[in-house]
């Protein structure tokens, strides 16, 4: 018995890991973007206040292979630069908190400042959890795609 196209259906098959991840990847990339973008939309700004806000650090920081993407403070320099963000998005409890600041030349010294107490405004959760639906569409659309284009 002599089976033809198994060399074109072999190469296919071959061509299909490569064609999903790409498009996996984009379609990640994309969905990305929007939990940011509601992450910054949910992240209080004060136009009073003249210093740096949170939503300044926000950002996105894809994996070398495009299947890992952290959406928020992304480094220690921005968790160390934003670090009240943790107090929006978590709550605070209110009293006094200690905590290190960093100097222009690098030194550490230690700070402490009263907080008052607020609710969690839980901002990562709620981006996630409003564009979950959207990019688990975005990355089966892009699966079978690539299936199809392989």
């Amino acid at each position: 018995m002599t089976v033809i196209g198994a060399k074109e259906l072999v190469a296919k098959l071959n061509r299909i890991p490569d064609e999903v991840r790409d498009r996996v990847a984009a379609a990640l990339k994309k969905g990305a973007g929007q939990v940011l973008g509601d992450v910054i939309a949910y992240t209080p700004y004060d136009p009073t206040h003249g210093g740096s806000h949170a939503r300044d650090g926000m950002t996105m920081k894809v994996s070398e292979d495009g299947l890992t993407i952290r959406v928020g403070l992304v480094d220690k320099k921005a968790e160390s630069d934003y670090f009240w963000f943790r107090f929006l998005d978590g709550g605070t409890k209110g009293g006094e908190v200690n905590y290190w600041r960093r100097k222009a030349d690098g030194s550490r010294v230690r700070q402490t400042m009263k907080v008052p107490a607020r609710p969690a405004l839980h901002i990562l959760d709620r981006a996630l959890d409003g564009n979950i639906a959207e990019v688990r569409r975005l990355v089966a659309e892009a699966v079978s795609e690539g299936i199809d284009k392989a």
